[in-house]
């Protein structure tokens, strides 16, 4: 299969300084690609992915690779770093992996829903077996102000007000069950109206509620405040976000611990490799 392809790659990896036989964590697992570099240096990988689907790909990748000995694959959310630590580790790591983006499969599958082409489904957990919350059921009973309130503080989206009341009104004719209806329906408020977006007008929307959906926001900030008791002094944190809300915490955090930290961007040729990377944004920052 085609594998994803990690955003950042090098970089992360150098910010990282791996060394050999010390233990890290991938927070993000996905499709194992920071995880196999880091294996590649000789360092032991505890990956915690929340999507079983990934986590099954990455495991057998990294089993064909030939490094099965030094990988352990955990399926949790990164939220719960701590108690994962403290019952499969006992020990402080020496290093820390977040990447907050979705994999290629996930963006692109069918019966997953974040994909603005999938007729089947509105769904948008990454751990369907184990979350109950799905996008089909905020859009179709969550009132206007809790619609508004989503795509105007996650979204940042400018027609918020307008979208929400096509949405309602749209869902009173038949409830909205497909990623492709939604996006449908955004994408003809945008044409009626002769408003540009350069990028897809669904985009900012679709994000808003992934981030609800999975409590991106909160899990984040989770992770960050237990980092501080999770890594052994001067082991190092990378994480690499794609949109303005995840950096502004992630920014906000390393402001407020005085960590010495400047953000990179994937550079112009790394974007017209893979244009997904465009708005990553790579921070780390060393534990002391």
């Amino acid at each position: 299969m085609e594998f994803h392809t990690p955003v950042l790659l090098t970089e992360t990896i150098d910010l990282l300084n791996v060394q050999k036989n010390k233990i890290y964590i991938d927070c993000t697992l996905g499709h194992g690609g920071h995880s196999l570099e880091i294996l590649k240096k000789g360092g032991i990988v505890y990956g915690i992915d929340q999507d079983p689907k990934n986590l099954e790909i990455a495991a057998n990748r990294i089993k064909e690779a030939g490094f099965e000995k030094q990988f352990f694959p955990i399926h949790s959310n990164f939220s719960q770093l701590e108690n994962i630590i403290n019952n499969n580790i006992k020990q402080k790591i020496n290093g820390l992996i977040i990447d907050l983006g979705l994999s290629q499969n996930q963006q692109t599958d069918q019966d997953r829903g974040f994909s603005f082409n999938d007729k089947n489904s509105l769904d948008m957990r990454l751990d369907p077996e184990n979350q109950e919350l799905t996008a089909e059921e905020i859009i179709n009973t969550y009132d206007y102000d809790e619609l508004f309130e989503i795509f105007s503080k996650y979204a940042q989206e400018v027609y918020s007000k307008p979208l929400v009341l096509k949405i309602i009104r749209e869902r009173q004719k038949t409830p909205i069950k497909t990623a492709t209806r939604l996006a449908n329906i955004i994408r003809e408020y945008y044409k009626e109206h002769h408003h540009l977006s350069k990028i897809n007008p669904s985009t900012k929307i679709f994000l808003s509620l992934r981030i609800v959906v999975n409590d991106e926001f909160n899990n984040l900030k989770d992770i960050l405040n237990q980092s501080l008791r999770t890594i052994v002094p001067n082991g190092n944190v990378c994480i690499i976000s794609f949109h303005s809300g995840e950096d502004r915490i992630i920014k906000q955090f390393i402001k407020d611990h005085n960590f010495p930290s400047k953000p990179t961007k994937p550079s112009f040729a790394e974007i017209k490799k893979n244009p997904l990377s465009r708005s990553a944004t790579l921070r780390s920052y060393k534990i002391v």
